[in-house]
């Protein structure tokens, strides 16, 4: 029978659980339940569960309601066939998280008990693939053998089992609340749903089996988180109901709803939630915000930038911040130089945000921060990242601000396909050689663009992110490259013509055509 096996490995400075043949979770862990036994993990010791178990269900129905550390290994293979929603905050060492996944008869890839072989490249040196995990700091264990695993669709983070597990933490906070009450019918009401209207749905169910005022409700909710760093409290998509609860109620009670997202934002995050008060009370919470920026918690400091974006993905657009970007430019001041990783990557997705429609300022803010004071250590990352957008776009200001110029002195020795035609799923062979033909060193940045059909015949261009390197006078740079032609959610393909074009420091290049078979 296939199974699930946890095994645990020791080392002097932290306990590696992982989820054989392709997952890990990597954890400081002391004492865990597992199907209701104590033990301490130690070398070799591993405990098998039915392959029919989600990992979400193995954690929290046998007593690891959840991990310290939300980082994720997953073998790269296994990317293609697998879906993975971390229901944790980016890695932090004192964070929890639950991790969910769907198992249903693991693949007999590896050895006898379902374990694979063969494990290398983990640590945070090994490439990871960008387009599923939004975990920049995940590290990644490349697993020779792709198990065959059906995609567990996100929304079953809020499936009925895990709502009630939700719906426990808050009895237990408020005995008053009604289980029976709380479950009827909920199942039924939940399986048509999407992840975004489950969470919704959960939300007001649990304000209906609590106080009406926030001032009674809210410090409920936040009991039910349990405490900053307790074995067993609510951590991830466990709390975005609760966060939703204080944004449709709260908006009248101003003190009472900041005191809630703030504690409610170190287990996850509040940066949907805030946006309503954003909206209704902007003045009052931009200083509420100016007073989180000092905050010792780096949750609470990443959500003055995070919350605020005026473009987040997911959530409520704020164009009043969009069109006079001033306000949130004050708050990135303050926030710039922070000492977290994590806080500053907001920075910058907060600065390409605001690249989208004012550049120039973006770039005003970017070359005063490098100008006035020493350039701290994470400046250069915060910058590219920042300018993302505008380097795709071959913004010359930006460009020329990470030393990409010169790009009429580059030229195509070399341009060529592999095979000028190919099938869904399959992959696009091509090679570029590049020479410098100036009498100085040049930095290179080699982006490409896919022109793809869409159902009217037209191309639409889409660029991707290449290569960067350092060229001498006269040095020819030779590149391979392979560009994935797979499905994914947010693109149709269309059989027929497609372009790939080469873009060199901004400059775009002649095209080469392909064919694309369905």
């Amino acid at each position: 029978m296939a199974s699930l096996v946890l095994c645990w490995r020791s080392s002097p400075t932290t306990t590696r659980p992982f989820f054989s043949p392709d997952f890990a979770i990597f954890a400081r862990s002391g004492k865990l339940a597992m199907q209701g036994a104590q033990f301490t993990p130690h070398s070799s010791t591993t405990t098998t569960f039915p392959a029919s178990w989600s990992l979400l269900k193995v954690a929290s129905l046998t007593g690891v309601p959840h991990f310290t550390s939300a980082r994720v290994a997953l073998g790269k293979a296994a990317f293609s066939s697998l879906a993975v929603a971390s229901m944790g905050k980016r890695a932090s060492p004192r964070r929890h998280a639950i991790v969910f996944m769907g198992w249903r008869g693991l693949a007999s890839e590896g050895g006898s008990n379902g374990t694979s072989s063969g494990w290398r490249g983990s640590g945070q040196g090994a490439k990871q693939p960008r387009d599923r995990l939004r975990h920049r700091r995940s590290s990644l264990v490349a697993c020779p053998h792709p198990p065959l695993f059906p995609m567990e669709p996100f929304k079953n983070a809020f499936s009925y089992q895990n709502a009630c597990i939700i719906a426990e933490h808050v009895r237990a906070a408020h005995p008053a609340f009604s289980m029976p009450a709380f479950r009827k019918g909920l199942e039924k009401e939940l399986e048509p749903l999407e992840l975004k209207d489950r969470m919704v749905l959960l939300g007001k169910r649990i304000e209906a089996g609590l106080p009406s005022h926030p001032a009674e409700m809210f410090p409920i909710l936040v009991k039910a988180l349990g405490n900053d760093g307790e074995e067993g409290g609510l951590r991830g998509f466990q709390v975005w109901p609760l966060t939703d609860i204080v944004a449709r109620t709260g908006l009248d009670h101003f003190d009472e709803s900041m005191a809630a997202l703030r504690e409610m934002t170190r287990r996850f995050t509040a940066e949907f939630a805030i946006r309503p008060f954003l909206r209704e009370h902007r003045l009052k919470t931009l200083k509420q915000m100016k007073r989180w920026s000092k905050d010792p918690d780096e949750h609470v400091r990443r959500l003055v930038s995070e919350g605020t974006r005026p473009l987040l993905p997911w959530g409520e657009r704020l164009p009043d911040l969009m069109a006079d970007p001033s306000h949130g430019l004050q708050l990135l001041e303050l926030l710039h130089r922070d000492k977290s990783d994590y806080v500053r990557l907001s920075v910058s997705n907060h600065l390409n945000d605001f690249s989208k429609k004012h550049p120039d300022m973006v770039l005003d803010t970017l070359e005063k921060w490098r100008g006035v004071t020493p350039a701290h250590a994470g400046f250069a990352k915060l910058s590219r990242h920042a300018c993302r957008t505008l380097l795709k776009q071959g913004h010359a200001r930006a460009l020329s601000f990470h030393g990409y110029g010169g790009g009429t002195d580059l030229e195509v020795v070399e341009f060529s396909m592999v095979r000028p035609s190919v099938k869904l799923g399959g992959h696009l062979d091509y090679r570029l050689v590049v020479r410098n033909t100036s009498r100085k060193p040049l930095s290179v940045l080699f982006d490409y663009a896919v022109h793809h059909r869409k159902a009217n015949g037209s191309l639409s261009p889409k660029v991707f992110k290449g290569r960067k390197r350092d060229l001498a006078p006269g040095e020819t740079w030779e590149i391979d490259g392979r560009h994935p032609i797979r499905p994914v959610t947010t693109r149709v393909y269309h059989a027929g013509l497609h372009r790939l074009e080469p873009r060199l420091n901004g400059r775009i290049f002649p095209a080469l055509d392909f064919q694309l078979n369905l």
